[in-house]
């Protein structure tokens, strides 16, 4: 029996969009146990304004009475699956309360919708939880089609922290996977100490029982990083990339630009993040 705990994210109660199913699909895939989490959102500053409290509350507790109803259809989604798994609701800042819920699990999964101009900067809810969570975050674009997912998985390899701790998260969809390809782009962090022992990535992967197809990964310029992963994972098919998320500051990110804020702003395969 599997152990893997998944939480999924949710701000809507549409189940049938690119969120909900990768995360079935996911689930699936490692026989795992899904619980789904809507957060009414109730950020610190709705009480910025002490007459517009009872309304901000009111709303609120409309929203959340709301998604109670749906438990049912939550229920049948994993039944249909063959999963187990709960449905939950709560309000609160939604960062706040996601990161603290999703301590418990294995993966945390949330959607990313590509009309938030606040996500790629690095100051949106998702990409807050990817700081604040401490745990792997599956990222699904809104607009991935999402046909299935772990079966052809591209990781984009640099030899940061994140792009270790990333590594080190996907083993259990790595070991599951049809095939995966790893670009290998350590080489533009040259002046990293290693993150893995000797004798390095080839070596782990095998160690880890991940068959894997190991390819140079070289961009040129650090901006070209982001467009050039995503054209791969395109040319390669890749229903997932897996990678480090901001290995470099999110100001950083902001000014110079980076991998991490280009796929989140123009991406449309899901990545299984961390940082």
């Amino acid at each position: 029996m599997s152990t893997i705990d998944l939480l999924l994210h949710l701000d809507h109660l549409d189940l049938t969009v690119a969120a909900p199913r990768a995360a079935l699909a996911l689930a699936r895939r490692l026989e795992a146990r899904l619980d789904a989490l809507y957060v009414a959102d109730l950020p610190a500053t709705a009480f910025s304004l002490p007459e517009a409290v009872p309304v901000q509350l009111e709303e609120t507790q409309r929203r959340v009475a709301e998604a109670q109803t749906q438990a049912p259809a939550w229920q049948q989604a994993l039944a249909a699956h063959g999963l187990a798994g709960t449905w939950r609701v709560t309000q609160g800042d939604t960062a706040q309360t996601v990161s603290q819920a999703a301590s418990g699990y294995d993966f945390l999964i949330m959607e990313r919708s590509q009309a938030r101009s606040d996500a790629p900067v690095g100051f949106g809810s998702v990409s807050r939880c990817v700081f604040a969570s401490g745990r792997p975050v599956l990222v699904v674009p809104d607009i991935a089609p999402v046909a299935s997912i772990g079966a052809k998985i591209l990781v984009a390899w640099n030899g940061s922290r994140e792009s270790a701790l990333a590594l080190a998260a996907a083993i259990p969809v790595l070991r599951k996977a049809d095939e995966v390809l790893v670009l290998d782009g350590s080489e533009m962090n040259a002046e990293m100490l290693p993150v893995l022992p000797p004798p390095g990535l080839s070596d782990w992967l095998q160690r880890h029982s991940i068959q894997a197809r190991i390819e140079t990964f070289g961009t040129g310029p650090s901006h070209a990083a982001g467009p050039a992963v995503q054209a791969a994972a395109h040319q390669f098919g890749a229903d997932l990339i897996v990678m480090g998320a901001w290995s470099r500051s999110r100001l950083a990110q902001m000014v110079l630009g980076g991998t991490t804020r280009h796929l989140f702003m123009h991406g449309d395969v899901p990545m299984l993040v961390a940082h």
